[in-house]
């Protein structure tokens, strides 16, 4: 297949969608009932599909899912984070990523200049973002927090517990 191949579009996938693309490209799968509001609450969200299946240039068929995604949160002018690029295992090697990317910096550029866009790389990714202004953070240090599937480890066991 060629870049000709597939269609990119703004746009949010199904719930459903989202939460198999993360899983199928090696990502986190999110809790399911979670997802909808998260979808609704994107700044901008860009999606691949192939063209085969269109029904127009911008009209997925009806039976026709996201091949390839990603998304961008937060406050649409200062602040955002560049999350969720995720390629369907069997599209991969195919300069969706690469598409994707570009149109998600577009984006930025065109409605947040002012904004500091942050992102989380993935190890197979780290090689990508680069290429679109991205830097490390050195010598800050990237952290998170999350309850949901999070393993203690690296914690001395508490006495008497």
């Amino acid at each position: 297949m060629t870049d000709s191949d597939y269609v990119v579009l703004e746009g949010l996938p199904t719930p459903q969608v989202y939460h198999d693309l993360r899983k199928l490209s090696g990502m986190t799968p999110p809790p399911l009932e979670a997802v909808p509001k998260s979808l609704a609450n994107s700044f901008c969200c860009i999606l691949a599909y192939e063209r085969k299946h269109m029904l127009d240039d911008v009209t997925p068929g009806v039976e026709q899912t996201a091949v390839a995604m990603g998304r961008l949160l937060g406050d649409g002018a200062l602040f955002l984070q560049l999350c969720d690029v995720a390629v369907h295992p069997d599209h991969q090697r195919r300069g969706l990523g690469k598409r994707i990317m570009q149109r998600l910096v577009d984006y930025v550029d065109d409605n947040a200049p002012h904004a500091y866009v942050s992102l989380v790389a993935e190890p197979k990714a780290q090689k990508l973002y680069p290429l679109y202004g991205f830097k490390d953070v050195a010598p800050s240090v990237g952290m998170f927090r999350m309850i949901r599937g999070r393993r203690v480890q690296d914690e001395p066991a508490q006495k008497g517990a």
